[in-house]
Protein backbone atom coordinates (compact mmCIF):
# COMPACT_ATOMS: atom_id res chain seq x y z
CA UNK A 1 0.00 0.00 0.00
CA UNK A 2 3.04 2.24 0.30
CA UNK A 3 3.24 2.50 -3.49
CA UNK A 4 -0.46 3.34 -3.67
CA UNK A 5 0.07 6.15 -1.15
CA UNK A 6 3.01 7.53 -3.14
CA UNK A 7 0.96 7.42 -6.32
CA UNK A 8 -1.87 9.33 -4.63
CA UNK A 9 0.63 11.97 -3.57
CA UNK A 10 1.95 12.13 -7.13
CA UNK A 11 -1.58 12.79 -8.40
CA UNK A 12 -1.86 15.75 -6.04
CA UNK A 13 1.54 17.04 -7.12
CA UNK A 14 0.48 17.15 -10.76
CA UNK A 15 -1.54 20.28 -10.06
CA UNK A 16 1.63 22.16 -9.13
CA UNK A 17 3.74 21.18 -12.14
CA UNK A 18 4.33 23.48 -15.10
CA UNK A 19 6.71 22.95 -18.01
CA UNK A 20 7.90 24.49 -21.25
CA UNK A 21 9.30 23.02 -24.43
CA UNK A 22 11.25 24.06 -27.48
CA UNK A 23 9.44 23.70 -30.80
CA UNK A 24 10.74 20.65 -32.64
CA UNK A 25 9.17 19.31 -35.80
CA UNK A 26 8.06 15.66 -35.78
CA UNK A 27 7.16 15.65 -32.09
CA UNK A 28 4.23 16.97 -30.07
CA UNK A 29 5.20 20.08 -28.12
CA UNK A 30 3.54 23.07 -26.54
CA UNK A 31 4.01 25.83 -29.09
CA UNK A 32 1.55 27.88 -31.17
CA UNK A 33 0.61 25.93 -34.27
CA UNK A 34 -1.29 26.04 -37.55
CA UNK A 35 -3.77 23.30 -36.57
CA UNK A 36 -5.28 22.46 -33.20
CA UNK A 37 -6.66 18.97 -32.63
CA UNK A 38 -9.36 18.40 -30.02
CA UNK A 39 -8.98 14.59 -29.87
CA UNK A 40 -12.23 13.92 -28.02
CA UNK A 41 -15.32 15.81 -26.87
CA UNK A 42 -18.51 14.72 -25.16
CA UNK A 43 -21.95 16.29 -24.75
CA UNK A 44 -24.92 14.72 -22.93
CA UNK A 45 -28.10 14.36 -24.99
CA UNK A 46 -31.51 12.72 -24.87
CA UNK A 47 -31.17 9.84 -27.38
CA UNK A 48 -34.78 10.00 -28.60
CA UNK A 49 -34.75 13.68 -29.51
CA UNK A 50 -31.11 14.76 -29.60
CA UNK A 51 -31.91 17.53 -27.10
CA UNK A 52 -28.94 18.73 -25.03
CA UNK A 53 -28.94 17.67 -21.37
CA UNK A 54 -27.43 20.66 -19.59
CA UNK A 55 -28.22 19.99 -15.94
CA UNK A 56 -28.08 17.13 -13.47
CA UNK A 57 -25.21 15.10 -12.05
CA UNK A 58 -24.78 13.08 -15.24
CA UNK A 59 -24.73 16.04 -17.65
CA UNK A 60 -21.48 16.35 -19.60
CA UNK A 61 -20.17 19.13 -21.84
CA UNK A 62 -16.87 20.22 -23.37
CA UNK A 63 -15.52 23.76 -23.70
CA UNK A 64 -12.98 24.45 -26.46
CA UNK A 65 -10.90 27.62 -26.48
CA UNK A 66 -8.95 29.05 -29.42
CA UNK A 67 -6.26 31.70 -28.85
CA UNK A 68 -4.49 33.83 -31.44
CA UNK A 69 -0.92 34.43 -30.21
CA UNK A 70 -0.27 36.83 -33.08
CA UNK A 71 -0.74 40.60 -33.32
CA UNK A 72 -2.32 40.08 -36.75
CA UNK A 73 -5.98 39.08 -37.15
CA UNK A 74 -6.57 35.52 -38.32
CA UNK A 75 -9.36 33.26 -39.56
CA UNK A 76 -9.73 29.87 -37.89
CA UNK A 77 -11.67 27.17 -39.73
CA UNK A 78 -13.36 24.74 -37.31
CA UNK A 79 -14.19 21.19 -38.44
CA UNK A 80 -16.39 18.88 -36.32
CA UNK A 81 -16.21 15.10 -36.91
CA UNK A 82 -18.03 12.12 -35.47
CA UNK A 83 -16.22 9.08 -34.06
CA UNK A 84 -15.91 7.58 -37.56
CA UNK A 85 -14.05 10.62 -38.93
CA UNK A 86 -17.09 11.71 -40.94
CA UNK A 87 -17.28 15.49 -40.94
CA UNK A 88 -20.59 16.88 -39.66
CA UNK A 89 -20.14 20.64 -39.51
CA UNK A 90 -17.59 23.27 -40.37
CA UNK A 91 -17.53 27.01 -39.84
CA UNK A 92 -15.22 30.02 -39.70
CA UNK A 93 -14.16 32.04 -36.66
CA UNK A 94 -12.69 35.55 -36.90
CA UNK A 95 -9.87 36.19 -34.42
CA UNK A 96 -8.49 39.70 -34.00
CA UNK A 97 -4.91 40.12 -32.81
CA UNK A 98 -4.33 38.37 -29.44
CA UNK A 99 -7.99 37.31 -29.46
CA UNK A 100 -9.59 34.43 -27.51
CA UNK A 101 -12.71 32.52 -28.58
CA UNK A 102 -14.35 29.99 -26.25
CA UNK A 103 -17.06 27.59 -27.47
CA UNK A 104 -19.30 25.08 -25.71
CA UNK A 105 -19.61 21.96 -27.84
CA UNK A 106 -23.27 21.72 -26.79
CA UNK A 107 -23.81 25.05 -28.58
CA UNK A 108 -21.71 24.06 -31.59
CA UNK A 109 -23.56 20.81 -32.32
CA UNK A 110 -26.81 22.76 -31.90
CA UNK A 111 -25.44 25.15 -34.57
CA UNK A 112 -25.20 28.16 -32.27
CA UNK A 113 -21.86 29.35 -33.63
CA UNK A 114 -19.38 32.16 -32.89
CA UNK A 115 -19.82 35.16 -35.14
CA UNK A 116 -17.32 36.43 -37.70
CA UNK A 117 -17.53 40.15 -36.98
CA UNK A 118 -14.51 42.30 -36.25
CA UNK A 119 -14.27 44.98 -33.58
CA UNK A 120 -15.79 47.55 -35.98
CA UNK A 121 -18.88 45.43 -36.47
CA UNK A 122 -17.92 44.39 -40.01
CA UNK A 123 -18.43 40.79 -41.10
CA UNK A 124 -15.01 39.36 -41.93
CA UNK A 125 -16.65 36.54 -43.92
CA UNK A 126 -18.95 38.97 -45.73
CA UNK A 127 -21.80 36.52 -45.55
CA UNK A 128 -25.00 36.94 -47.51
CA UNK A 129 -26.47 35.38 -50.60
CA UNK A 130 -22.90 34.50 -51.47
CA UNK A 131 -19.66 34.92 -49.59
CA UNK A 132 -17.63 37.67 -51.26
CA UNK A 133 -13.88 37.36 -50.94
CA UNK A 134 -11.40 40.14 -50.47
CA UNK A 135 -13.56 43.27 -50.17
CA UNK A 136 -11.66 45.45 -47.67
CA UNK A 137 -14.74 47.63 -47.24
CA UNK A 138 -16.47 44.72 -45.51
CA UNK A 139 -13.87 44.15 -42.85
CA UNK A 140 -11.85 41.37 -44.49
CA UNK A 141 -8.66 43.42 -44.83
CA UNK A 142 -6.00 42.11 -42.48
CA UNK A 143 -7.70 38.75 -41.98
CA UNK A 144 -7.15 37.43 -45.50
CA UNK A 145 -3.89 35.85 -46.59
CA UNK A 146 -5.18 34.90 -50.04
CA UNK A 147 -8.00 36.57 -51.96
CA UNK A 148 -9.12 33.69 -54.18
CA UNK A 149 -10.77 33.93 -57.57
CA UNK A 150 -11.18 30.16 -57.30
CA UNK A 151 -12.31 29.56 -53.69
CA UNK A 152 -12.67 26.14 -52.14
CA UNK A 153 -16.24 24.87 -51.91
CA UNK A 154 -17.20 21.33 -51.04
CA UNK A 155 -19.34 18.81 -52.85
CA UNK A 156 -22.95 19.57 -53.87
CA UNK A 157 -24.13 16.80 -51.51
CA UNK A 158 -23.54 19.09 -48.55
CA UNK A 159 -25.77 21.94 -47.43
CA UNK A 160 -23.76 25.14 -47.87
CA UNK A 161 -25.21 28.00 -45.87
CA UNK A 162 -23.67 31.21 -47.20
CA UNK A 163 -25.79 33.33 -44.90
CA UNK A 164 -24.30 31.72 -41.82
CA UNK A 165 -20.99 30.79 -43.43
CA UNK A 166 -21.34 27.14 -42.41
CA UNK A 167 -21.69 23.76 -44.03
CA UNK A 168 -24.09 21.27 -42.44
CA UNK A 169 -23.03 17.77 -43.44
CA UNK A 170 -25.66 16.14 -41.25
CA UNK A 171 -28.77 17.60 -42.84
CA UNK A 172 -30.18 14.14 -43.53
CA UNK A 173 -30.08 13.22 -39.84
CA UNK A 174 -32.65 14.20 -37.19
CA UNK A 175 -29.90 16.18 -35.51
CA UNK A 176 -26.14 16.49 -35.47
CA UNK A 177 -26.21 15.49 -31.80
CA UNK A 178 -28.00 12.20 -32.51
CA UNK A 179 -25.57 11.40 -35.30
CA UNK A 180 -22.61 12.05 -33.00
CA UNK A 181 -24.15 9.70 -30.41
CA UNK A 182 -24.72 6.81 -32.86
CA UNK A 183 -22.32 3.87 -32.68
CA UNK A 184 -21.44 1.43 -35.44
CA UNK A 185 -24.43 -0.79 -34.64
CA UNK A 186 -26.82 2.12 -35.14
CA UNK A 187 -27.64 2.50 -31.45
CA UNK A 188 -27.99 6.08 -30.18
CA UNK A 189 -26.39 6.62 -26.77
CA UNK A 190 -26.54 9.34 -24.13
CA UNK A 191 -23.27 11.01 -25.18
CA UNK A 192 -22.59 12.83 -28.43
CA UNK A 193 -18.87 12.30 -29.02
CA UNK A 194 -16.38 13.16 -31.71
CA UNK A 195 -13.32 15.29 -32.37
CA UNK A 196 -12.51 18.74 -33.76
CA UNK A 197 -9.71 20.03 -36.00
CA UNK A 198 -9.14 23.80 -36.07
CA UNK A 199 -7.01 25.18 -38.91
CA UNK A 200 -5.58 28.56 -39.71
CA UNK A 201 -7.43 29.54 -42.90
CA UNK A 202 -6.32 31.96 -45.62
CA UNK A 203 -9.92 33.06 -46.22
CA UNK A 204 -13.43 32.19 -45.03
CA UNK A 205 -14.49 29.08 -46.90
CA UNK A 206 -17.13 26.37 -47.03
CA UNK A 207 -14.70 23.53 -47.54
CA UNK A 208 -12.99 21.20 -45.08
CA UNK A 209 -9.85 19.05 -44.69
CA UNK A 210 -11.48 16.00 -46.33
CA UNK A 211 -11.80 17.94 -49.61
CA UNK A 212 -8.67 18.02 -51.86
CA UNK A 213 -9.70 21.53 -52.97
CA UNK A 214 -9.08 22.72 -49.40
CA UNK A 215 -5.37 22.43 -50.26
CA UNK A 216 -5.41 22.94 -54.03
CA UNK A 217 -7.28 26.26 -53.67
CA UNK A 218 -5.22 27.42 -50.69
CA UNK A 219 -8.04 27.57 -48.15
CA UNK A 220 -5.73 26.14 -45.48
CA UNK A 221 -3.16 28.53 -44.01
CA UNK A 222 0.29 27.86 -42.59
CA UNK A 223 0.78 30.32 -39.71
CA UNK A 224 1.82 28.82 -36.37
CA UNK A 225 -0.07 31.25 -34.17
CA UNK A 226 -2.91 29.21 -32.63
CA UNK A 227 -3.14 27.46 -29.27
CA UNK A 228 -5.98 26.53 -26.95
CA UNK A 229 -7.40 24.20 -24.34
CA UNK A 230 -10.14 21.63 -23.82
CA UNK A 231 -12.19 21.72 -20.62
CA UNK A 232 -14.53 18.86 -19.64
CA UNK A 233 -17.43 19.76 -17.36
CA UNK A 234 -20.13 17.82 -15.54
CA UNK A 235 -23.55 18.74 -14.19
CA UNK A 236 -22.41 18.63 -10.58
CA UNK A 237 -19.03 20.19 -11.33
CA UNK A 238 -17.04 17.01 -10.65
CA UNK A 239 -15.01 15.60 -12.20
CA UNK A 240 -13.93 18.69 -14.13
CA UNK A 241 -10.54 18.87 -15.77
CA UNK A 242 -8.75 20.32 -18.76
CA UNK A 243 -5.87 19.77 -21.13
CA UNK A 244 -4.15 21.64 -23.93
CA UNK A 245 -5.24 21.16 -27.50
CA UNK A 246 -2.84 19.03 -29.55
CA UNK A 247 -0.82 21.67 -31.39
CA UNK A 248 0.35 20.67 -34.89
CA UNK A 249 2.90 22.97 -36.45
CA UNK A 250 3.22 23.71 -40.16
CA UNK A 251 6.68 23.55 -41.72
CA UNK A 252 7.65 24.16 -45.34
CA UNK A 253 9.88 21.06 -45.16
CA UNK A 254 6.76 18.91 -45.30
CA UNK A 255 5.51 20.85 -48.32
CA UNK A 256 8.78 20.28 -50.12
CA UNK A 257 8.60 16.57 -49.34
CA UNK A 258 4.99 16.33 -50.58
CA UNK A 259 5.95 18.17 -53.78
CA UNK A 260 8.72 15.62 -54.30
CA UNK A 261 6.05 12.91 -54.49
CA UNK A 262 5.04 14.34 -57.85
CA UNK A 263 8.51 13.36 -59.05
CA UNK A 264 8.26 9.82 -57.73
CA UNK A 265 9.58 10.26 -54.17
CA UNK A 266 8.07 8.03 -51.44
CA UNK A 267 5.08 9.34 -49.47
CA UNK A 268 5.58 11.72 -46.58
CA UNK A 269 3.78 11.52 -43.25
CA UNK A 270 1.75 14.65 -42.50
CA UNK A 271 -1.36 15.14 -40.39
CA UNK A 272 -3.75 15.53 -43.35
CA UNK A 273 -1.81 13.36 -45.83
CA UNK A 274 -4.75 11.02 -46.43
CA UNK A 275 -6.79 13.90 -47.88
CA UNK A 276 -4.22 15.76 -49.99
CA UNK A 277 -4.36 15.18 -53.76
CA UNK A 278 -0.63 15.37 -54.47
CA UNK A 279 -1.14 14.79 -58.22
CA UNK A 280 -3.18 17.97 -58.76
CA UNK A 281 -1.70 20.15 -56.01
CA UNK A 282 0.37 23.19 -56.99
CA UNK A 283 2.07 25.87 -54.94
CA UNK A 284 -0.18 28.88 -54.49
CA UNK A 285 -2.85 28.34 -57.13
CA UNK A 286 -4.56 31.60 -56.10
CA UNK A 287 -1.43 33.75 -55.82
CA UNK A 288 -1.60 37.14 -57.59
CA UNK A 289 -4.94 36.21 -59.10
CA UNK A 290 -7.29 38.67 -57.43
CA UNK A 291 -8.87 40.54 -60.34
CA UNK A 292 -10.26 43.43 -58.30
CA UNK A 293 -8.32 42.87 -55.11
CA UNK A 294 -4.67 42.79 -56.12
CA UNK A 295 -3.73 44.48 -52.85
CA UNK A 296 -5.08 41.45 -51.00
CA UNK A 297 -4.20 38.68 -53.46
CA UNK A 298 -1.41 37.41 -51.21
CA UNK A 299 -0.23 39.17 -48.09
CA UNK A 300 1.85 36.22 -46.87
CA UNK A 301 3.19 33.86 -49.59
CA UNK A 302 4.16 31.16 -47.06
CA UNK A 303 0.47 30.66 -46.33
CA UNK A 304 -0.11 29.14 -49.77
CA UNK A 305 2.29 26.23 -49.59
CA UNK A 306 2.12 22.70 -50.99
CA UNK A 307 -0.35 20.36 -49.31
CA UNK A 308 -1.08 20.67 -45.60
CA UNK A 309 2.52 20.95 -44.27
CA UNK A 310 1.34 19.78 -40.81
CA UNK A 311 3.55 17.57 -38.66
CA UNK A 312 2.01 14.15 -38.03
CA UNK A 313 1.31 12.35 -34.77
CA UNK A 314 3.14 9.25 -33.61
CA UNK A 315 2.20 5.59 -33.24
CA UNK A 316 3.66 4.51 -29.89
CA UNK A 317 2.45 6.10 -26.67
CA UNK A 318 2.85 5.57 -22.94
CA UNK A 319 0.16 6.34 -20.36
CA UNK A 320 -0.31 5.78 -16.63
CA UNK A 321 -3.28 3.94 -15.12
CA UNK A 322 -4.91 3.80 -11.71
CA UNK A 323 -7.53 1.27 -10.59
CA UNK A 324 -8.43 1.30 -6.89
CA UNK A 325 -11.32 -1.17 -6.68
CA UNK A 326 -11.24 -2.48 -3.12
CA UNK A 327 -11.50 0.71 -1.11
CA UNK A 328 -14.64 2.48 0.05
CA UNK A 329 -16.64 4.05 -2.76
CA UNK A 330 -15.73 7.55 -1.59
CA UNK A 331 -12.03 6.77 -2.02
CA UNK A 332 -12.00 5.00 -5.41
CA UNK A 333 -9.72 6.44 -8.07
CA UNK A 334 -9.91 5.21 -11.66
CA UNK A 335 -8.42 6.05 -15.07
CA UNK A 336 -9.87 6.74 -18.49
CA UNK A 337 -7.94 6.66 -21.75
CA UNK A 338 -8.81 9.16 -24.45
CA UNK A 339 -7.56 7.86 -27.80
CA UNK A 340 -7.67 9.55 -31.19
CA UNK A 341 -6.37 7.67 -34.19
CA UNK A 342 -6.29 8.37 -37.89
CA UNK A 343 -7.61 5.77 -40.27
CA UNK A 344 -5.26 4.65 -43.06
CA UNK A 345 -8.15 5.23 -45.49
CA UNK A 346 -9.49 8.53 -46.78
CA UNK A 347 -13.03 7.59 -45.75
CA UNK A 348 -12.19 6.95 -42.10
CA UNK A 349 -14.29 4.16 -40.64
CA UNK A 350 -15.28 1.93 -43.58
CA UNK A 351 -17.80 0.56 -44.46
CA UNK A 352 -20.75 2.64 -43.27
CA UNK A 353 -21.26 3.11 -39.51
CA UNK A 354 -24.24 0.73 -39.59
CA UNK A 355 -21.85 -2.12 -40.39
CA UNK A 356 -19.68 -3.24 -37.47
CA UNK A 357 -17.53 -5.63 -39.47
CA UNK A 358 -14.83 -3.05 -40.11
CA UNK A 359 -12.96 -1.15 -37.46
CA UNK A 360 -9.54 0.43 -37.03
CA UNK A 361 -6.56 -1.97 -37.06
CA UNK A 362 -5.99 -3.88 -33.84
CA UNK A 363 -3.71 -2.08 -31.40
CA UNK A 364 -1.17 -3.76 -29.11
CA UNK A 365 -1.38 -2.85 -25.42
CA UNK A 366 1.27 -3.85 -22.87
CA UNK A 367 0.34 -3.15 -19.24
CA UNK A 368 2.77 -3.07 -16.33
CA UNK A 369 1.95 -2.69 -12.67
CA UNK A 370 4.31 -1.09 -10.17
CA UNK A 371 6.01 -4.45 -9.53
CA UNK A 372 6.73 -4.89 -13.27
CA UNK A 373 4.14 -7.63 -13.76
CA UNK A 374 3.02 -7.57 -17.40
CA UNK A 375 -0.09 -8.31 -19.42
CA UNK A 376 -0.15 -7.94 -23.22
CA UNK A 377 -3.18 -7.95 -25.48
CA UNK A 378 -3.68 -7.23 -29.16
CA UNK A 379 -1.21 -8.03 -31.93
CA UNK A 380 1.25 -10.08 -29.89
CA UNK A 381 2.93 -13.52 -29.98
CA UNK A 382 0.52 -16.34 -29.28
CA UNK A 383 -0.99 -16.93 -26.83
CA UNK A 384 -2.25 -13.42 -26.14
CA UNK A 385 -4.33 -12.57 -23.12
CA UNK A 386 -8.00 -12.49 -24.02
CA UNK A 387 -10.17 -10.62 -24.69
CA UNK A 388 -8.33 -8.64 -27.35
CA UNK A 389 -9.72 -5.19 -26.67
CA UNK A 390 -9.28 -2.61 -29.41
CA UNK A 391 -9.78 1.13 -29.78
CA UNK A 392 -12.12 0.69 -32.76
CA UNK A 393 -13.06 4.29 -33.56
CA UNK A 394 -11.13 7.40 -34.46
CA UNK A 395 -12.20 9.15 -31.25
CA UNK A 396 -13.15 7.41 -27.99
CA UNK A 397 -12.77 7.29 -24.22
CA UNK A 398 -12.41 3.94 -22.43
CA UNK A 399 -12.10 3.10 -18.73
CA UNK A 400 -9.25 1.01 -17.33
CA UNK A 401 -11.73 -1.71 -16.39
CA UNK A 402 -12.32 -2.42 -20.09
CA UNK A 403 -8.82 -3.88 -20.22
CA UNK A 404 -7.00 -6.90 -18.87
CA UNK A 405 -4.16 -5.57 -16.71
CA UNK A 406 -2.02 -6.95 -13.87
CA UNK A 407 -4.04 -7.57 -10.73
CA UNK A 408 -1.17 -8.32 -8.35
CA UNK A 409 -2.02 -10.67 -5.47
CA UNK A 410 -4.56 -10.76 -2.66
CA UNK A 411 -1.90 -9.56 -0.23
CA UNK A 412 -0.61 -6.84 -2.56
CA UNK A 413 -3.21 -5.85 -5.17
CA UNK A 414 -2.04 -3.94 -8.23
CA UNK A 415 -3.65 -0.51 -8.13
CA UNK A 416 -1.47 1.45 -10.54
CA UNK A 417 1.05 1.14 -13.35
CA UNK A 418 1.59 2.19 -16.95
CA UNK A 419 0.72 0.97 -20.42
CA UNK A 420 2.46 1.09 -23.79
CA UNK A 421 0.06 1.49 -26.72
CA UNK A 422 1.18 0.63 -30.27
CA UNK A 423 -1.06 1.69 -33.14
CA UNK A 424 1.02 0.40 -36.06
CA UNK A 425 -1.20 -1.58 -38.43
CA UNK A 426 0.04 -4.90 -39.76
CA UNK A 427 0.94 -3.17 -43.03
CA UNK A 428 2.74 -0.31 -41.29
CA UNK A 429 0.73 2.19 -43.32
CA UNK A 430 2.25 5.67 -43.67
CA UNK A 431 -1.17 7.20 -42.87
CA UNK A 432 -1.49 5.59 -39.42
CA UNK A 433 -1.18 8.02 -36.50
CA UNK A 434 -2.59 8.39 -33.00
CA UNK A 435 -2.78 10.47 -29.82
CA UNK A 436 -3.33 9.28 -26.25
CA UNK A 437 -4.43 11.07 -23.09
CA UNK A 438 -5.14 9.56 -19.67
CA UNK A 439 -6.88 10.62 -16.48
CA UNK A 440 -6.82 9.96 -12.77
CA UNK A 441 -10.39 10.47 -11.58
CA UNK A 442 -11.97 10.43 -8.12
CA UNK A 443 -15.12 11.88 -6.63
CA UNK A 444 -13.27 14.14 -4.21
CA UNK A 445 -12.68 17.79 -5.14
CA UNK A 446 -9.38 18.45 -6.91
CA UNK A 447 -8.73 14.74 -7.26
CA UNK A 448 -9.20 14.54 -11.05
CA UNK A 449 -6.63 15.36 -13.72
CA UNK A 450 -6.22 14.71 -17.45
CA UNK A 451 -2.71 14.33 -18.90
CA UNK A 452 -1.31 13.94 -22.39
CA UNK A 453 0.41 10.60 -22.95
CA UNK A 454 4.14 10.36 -23.54
CA UNK A 455 5.23 9.86 -27.13
CA UNK A 456 7.66 6.92 -27.42
CA UNK A 457 8.43 7.19 -31.14
CA UNK A 458 11.95 8.32 -32.02
CA UNK A 459 10.14 10.62 -34.46
CA UNK A 460 6.48 10.94 -35.39
CA UNK A 461 7.59 11.59 -38.98
CA UNK A 462 9.52 8.31 -39.12
CA UNK A 463 8.09 6.10 -36.37
CA UNK A 464 9.06 2.51 -35.72
CA UNK A 465 7.18 -0.03 -37.81
CA UNK A 466 6.51 2.20 -40.83
CA UNK A 467 8.52 1.73 -44.02
CA UNK A 468 8.44 3.27 -47.48
CA UNK A 469 8.19 6.85 -46.22
CA UNK A 470 10.39 9.87 -46.87
CA UNK A 471 12.84 10.52 -44.06
CA UNK A 472 12.12 13.82 -42.34
CA UNK A 473 14.80 14.70 -39.80
CA UNK A 474 13.43 16.46 -36.71
CA UNK A 475 14.86 19.94 -36.36
CA UNK A 476 14.41 22.74 -33.85
CA UNK A 477 12.10 25.21 -35.53
CA UNK A 478 12.77 28.90 -35.85
CA UNK A 479 10.08 31.29 -34.61
CA UNK A 480 6.77 30.50 -36.30
CA UNK A 481 6.41 32.36 -39.58
CA UNK A 482 3.28 34.46 -39.73
CA UNK A 483 1.90 37.86 -40.60
CA UNK A 484 1.77 38.74 -36.92
CA UNK A 485 5.42 37.90 -36.32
Amino acid sequence: MKKALMTCLAVSALFAIASSATAITCTVDQRPAATLLVPYFQVSIEPATGAIVSSGALARDTIVTIVNASAAPMIAHVNVYNRFSEIKLDFNVALSGFDVQAMRMSDIISVFLPNTFNSDGDDVCQRGADIVYGDPGSGADGYLRVSPTDPAFNTPATVQDNTNGTTDYAAAYPSIAQDLATDCSGDVGFLAIGYVAIDHANYCNLSDPTDPNYYINDAIGMENNLFGEIIFTSGNGLPTYGISTVNLEADVEFGNAMAAQQQGAPPVRTFYARYVDVTNEVVCSNCNSGVNHTDLSVSAPWDAGFGDQREPLGLRWAARWFDLRDLAASDIITSNFQVWRSSPTTDGFTPAPSNCEQEEPLSTLTFWDEDENTVTQGVCPSPCTTPQFNFPYESQQKNIRNFVHPLGSSSSPAVAGWVQMDFVSSAGDVLDQAWVGYSFEGNIALESVLIQGTQLDPSSCNPLGVTGVQVIIPVISSLPTGTGR
